[in-house]
């Protein structure tokens, strides 16, 4: 290939043109992967997302290339030695390489979380004691991303040798160093404002939210992203600011996440079993999913689907966020993940109130099992802050021949153990198990291959294990005397990958299981259109067991007679489910209206057909967020002292 000899300036100038143009193209790449999370958008809409992409593309580039600009603009001859330009050139490569490469490994990632990766990942997985093991595995799963980051980075470093920069023996020192001096001063003016998106004082430096402005759908946000800009951009991370929506009284006779409870309710002293089955989305079960594929579909879930039939089931279950950190919190403590995971927030420090504090006080044993090596996802530590007083994992389980050799003990012989362990706490006991065996890579037991119907994904094959290792776990102790005494919560920690289109949605992804068991309870009851959500487990358990006090909580009592029929996520912004309707803001605005169970692909924008609906709505999801985002950040998550 022909090489192009240019002088200084230009020929940085023209190789950082090419990073920008080899980053842009790897959007098309990511698009590609995920074509199915980002449908309906037409040629108007994919203008907009380029366009809003490029400028994002620009920060990045210009937040990876300040130190190689720096070096290529100081006023010094040492600039054009051969060590120095291939110094340079290896800058370069890794700092775009870097920026390649993440965006390479999020397009593959971004099924699970449905978001761009941020910095906040690497608080995440900080504690893992196989991370390496996770990573070599998730990398042979999904090998073709390294081809495909091969190929562009092939490309980045043909594009940066191909220009060849010109010595300047020709050139005057005087002139040379005037000239060096004046691109020294130029040089962070032109990359403040690439950093900041534009040379306005007025501005504010653009952050994730802004790329909101080029959509019209949040759920397409991701698209206007890149995953180096997410990442560095949230290194210093700027948490929430105060919102101002409303006044008081006004905010709180809108919403309030104060809770109140029947004071002359039933004082019952039931032990409390909540299960979180790991990636467990709501498409999986048969019992939701009676009129999928023409009537036909049986799911992978005999076990659950069976005690689904006898269980209190609201139709419509869903998480907070898409990824574990999210759940534990609006699970154990009805607080949910809004634009960041709680627990990755100095909010996490906050005082508190939890379900197994709560009922810490009133003599109940509290625990909480997850098979992963202690310290995983920082479990241990959130749990012990919130007032668990026992954590089992796969230390205290001992015996490493059950490993699965990624991400802990496999499901059934440490439910087994769950079971034993329950079998000898004292009762009252309140007690939480995550499970871990339905994650990526997807593999059962050696015992167990074949066993289990492999479906549309490998995913469904590991459902099934876990729905067995269930049915043996239920088997265990449905004759222990603890067994008729005990409320079972089970749900899901997040939704994962999907195949059916409306499980591609902005409802479908969010959607899981939530629902109760008692076995000596008359709770079988079926809420057809019935919406709950993860933040109102520790209200409903709490109104079930006839608890008092008030207390702080982002959900509902779905006991409490005349309660609404609602539920909050984020989902690229934040969404309100309300009735049969679904409300989506983008920033402060709102996007769109649909009413997601007549139209479950939400194709039909319903807010210029029906405008008072949407803003009805509206109101009561920004009382929500101010709500939510102010008493974080004035430590406000108690109720008021009597």
């Amino acid at each position: 290939m022909k090489r192009i000899s240019l002088s200084q300036y230009p020929a940085v100038a023209i190789r950082l043109l090419w990073a920008l143009f080899v980053l842009w193209v790897s959007r098309f790449v990511f698009f590609i992967v995920n074509a199915q999370h980002f449908q309906g958008i037409d040629g108007h809409g994919w203008g907009s997302v380029l366009w809003g992409g490029l400028r994002f593309d620009i920060a990045a580039i210009c937040y990876l290339n300040s130190l190689y600009v720096l070096l290529q603009v100081l006023p010094t001859q040492a600039r054009y030695h051969p060590t120095y330009q291939k110094f340079s050139a290896i800058l370069f490569g890794i700092t775009n390489g870097f920026g390649l490469l993440a965006n390479c490994v999020d397009t593959f990632y971004f099924s699970f979380t449905l978001r761009r990766t941020t910095s906040s990942v690497l608080k995440e997985f900080s504690n893992e004691e196989h991370l390496s093991q996770i990573l070599l595995t998730s990398a042979s799963h999904y090998w073709y991303f390294i081809p495909i980051f091969l190929v562009l980075f092939f490309l980045l470093m043909a594009g940066y040798n191909r220009i060849v920069i010109q010595p300047s023996t020709a050139v005057r020192p005087a002139k040379f160093y005037t000239i060096s001096l004046g691109m020294l001063l130029v040089f962070p003016v032109l990359f403040v404002g690439g950093i900041r998106g534009d040379w306005r004082y007025s501005t504010r430096p653009i952050t994730m939210s802004n790329a909101g402005q080029y959509v019209k759908r949040p759920a397409e946000i991701p698209l206007v992203l890149n995953t180096p800009f997410c990442i560095l951009r949230t290194v210093q991370q700027e948490f929430y600011k105060e919102d101002s929506f409303f006044g008081e009284p006004q905010l709180s006779s809108i919403y309030s996440p104060l809770l109140s409870f029947d004071s002359t309710g039933k004082n019952r002293k039931d032990n409390v079993v909540i299960l979180v089955l790991e990636s467990f989305g709501r498409e999986s079960m048969g019992f939701y999913n009676k009129n999928l594929v023409g009537g036909t579909y049986k799911g992978y879930t005999p076990f659950l689907d069976s005690l689904l039939e006898r269980s209190l089931v609201y139709e419509y279950g869903f998480a907070t966020g898409r990824k574990s950190i999210d759940a534990l919190p609006a699970i154990l403590a009805s607080i949910p993940s809004g634009e960041l995971p709680f627990v990755l927030t100095p909010y996490a420090s906050n005082e508190i109130q939890s379900l197994p504090s709560l009922l810490g006080k009133k003599g109940y044993h509290t625990s909480f099992f997850h098979g992963a090596p202690n310290g995983s996802m920082g479990f241990q530590a959130f749990t012990n802050l919130i007032g668990v007083k026992h954590y089992f994992g796969k230390d205290e389980y001992g015996n490493d021949a059950d490993f699965d050799g990624t991400w802990g003990i496999w499901d059934e012989p440490f439910l087994q153990f769950f079971a034993r362990k329950l079998d000898a706490f004292p009762e009252p006991f309140q007690s939480t198990l995550l499970s871990v065996s339905s994650h990526e890579p997807f593999v059962v037991p050696a015992t167990y291959k074949g066993k289990f119907p492999k479906g549309d994904h490998p995913i469904r094959e590991v459902t099934g294990y876990t729905d067995y290792a269930l049915r043996k776990f239920f088997a265990s102790i449905q004759n222990k005397p603890w067994f008729k005494r005990t409320l079972f919560v089970i749900t899901a920690d997040h939704a994962s990958l999907t195949h059916d289109p409306i499980y591609q949605t902005a409802w479908g992804n969010m959607a899981i299981p939530i629902f109760f068991y008692h076995p000596s309870d008359s709770l079988q009851f079926f809420q057809k259109g019935g919406i709950v959500q993860q933040t109102d487990i520790m209200p409903t358990v709490l109104g079930f067991l006839g608890h008092r006090e008030p207390i702080v909580g982002f959900g509902k009592n779905i006991f409490a007679k005349g309660g609404d029929n609602w539920a909050v996520n984020y989902y690229g912004g934040f969404q309100f489910f309300q009735g049969d309707y679904l409300l989506q803001l983008n920033n402060a605005s709102i996007a769109a209206l649909y009413n997601f169970k007549t139209d479950p692909l939400l194709k039909n924008n319903l807010l210029g057909a029906a405008p008072e609906k949407g803003k009805r709505m509206e109101q009561f999801l920004k009382a929500f967020i101010q709500q939510y985002h102010n008493r974080l950040i004035q430590n406000r998550l108690l109720p008021p002292a009597p």
